[in-house]
């Protein structure tokens, strides 16, 4: 009976400190360094910050680990991002996002409405504006305004 106790006792406190060390790798600082490295584990096209299999793909797990372990000896983002590239290549680094991205749904916009505006102009000039029609030029309309007088002098 001690030892069932002694059992459940370890199992409980190994369970502990294992999420102790789950969350140290999951932190912002280690996530931040990860947003610039590849994950490399050919399933995915993700940083390693990826969460394919509930965070354990058998290279970004590791590899946030080893962030960790390395910020925790004292390296610099930079320093860490350059020890990946030396041991894995340019093919690990993962560019950032461009400082103009934000431009793209403004240009866009733009582009449309110019679009738009010439569209307009086009079919705007292919049809003359409609003119009111005068009394004695066209024969025709004078014809019926007369058929027309003569039925509503009948109706009197």
């Amino acid at each position: 009976m001690f030892r069932l106790k002694l059992s459940f006792l370890f199992l409980i406190v190994s369970s502990v400190i294992w999420a102790q060390s789950e969350a140290q790798i999951e932190s912002d600082e280690v996530k931040r360094v990860g947003t610039h490295i590849n994950c490399q584990c050919g399933a995915c096209t993700e940083n390693v910050n990826c969460m394919m299999s509930a965070g354990q793909c058998h290279f970004c797990k590791p590899t946030r680990t080893k962030i960790f372990n390395m910020q925790r000896g004292g390296m610099s983002d930079d320093q860490i991002v350059q020890s990946f590239i030396v041991e894995f290549g340019q093919k690990i680094l993962r560019a950032g996002p461009n400082s103009f991205f934000w431009l793209i749904p403004y240009i866009s916009l733009g582009i449309g409405g110019l679009a738009i505006l010439f569209m307009l102009r086009r079919v705007r000039g292919h049809h003359p504006p409609l003119k009111p029609a005068l009394a004695g030029d066209d024969p025709t309309l004078d014809r019926y305004r007369d058929a027309i007088e003569r039925d509503t002098a009948k109706l009197d």
